[in-house]
């Protein structure tokens, strides 16, 4: 009896200290049981322009407002961009705030519904710490509107989302 309660323990232990794994983004089945197809930028036949995005993340002092490049109010906030289908798109992103970010471009506004795949800069699971920065680069396909959001849990519903259209 005790074998088995030792089990559960530490089975319990390793399971909750990787919370934030668990419930960082829902399985692809869940996507697909919802009536979605998978999101995808590509294909996309290169135009051979090329587009530079530069996104801060930043939080509010009290860490209730979280936004890229500036807070809800001042210029710069969640800035939106348009491109064209197969213009090639660079996003750099630093962390300029306190916390852990990522970074990743979803066709839902709510994000996890399907971080497209080769979007993403760190991971919920690997998140950007202060001061660190990184860059993705990929050519816009389909046209529709994409958002680019931070992929920590709940952090794009505090704020840290913006968007982009693809024409």
């Amino acid at each position: 009896m005790a074998i088995i309660l030792g089990i559960c323990i530490v089975g319990g232990v390793i399971f909750f200290s990787m919370w934030d794994y668990w419930t960082s983004t829902p399985a692809a089945v869940v996507a697909q049981m919802a009536g979605e197809s998978e999101h995808k930028l590509a294909p996309g036949v290169a135009t051979g322009k090329h587009m530079e995005v530069t996104l801060n993340f930043i939080e509010s002092s009290d860490f209730r407002t979280l936004a890229f490049n500036a807070l809800p109010g001042e210029e710069g906030h969640n800035p939106e961009f348009k491109v064209k289908s197969g213009d090639e798109i660079t996003f750099s992103v630093a962390n300029a705030g306190k916390s852990f970010h990522a970074f990743g471009v979803t066709k839902s506004d709510e994000g996890f519904t399907g971080i497209i795949p080769g979007s993403e800069v760190a991971s919920a699971n690997n998140p950007l710490k202060p001061g660190e920065s990184g860059s993705v680069t990929f050519v816009a396909g389909a046209p529709g509107t994409y958002y680019y959001i931070c992929t920590v849990p709940g952090h794009a519903l505090q704020g840290m989302k913006g968007s982009f259209i693809v024409e």
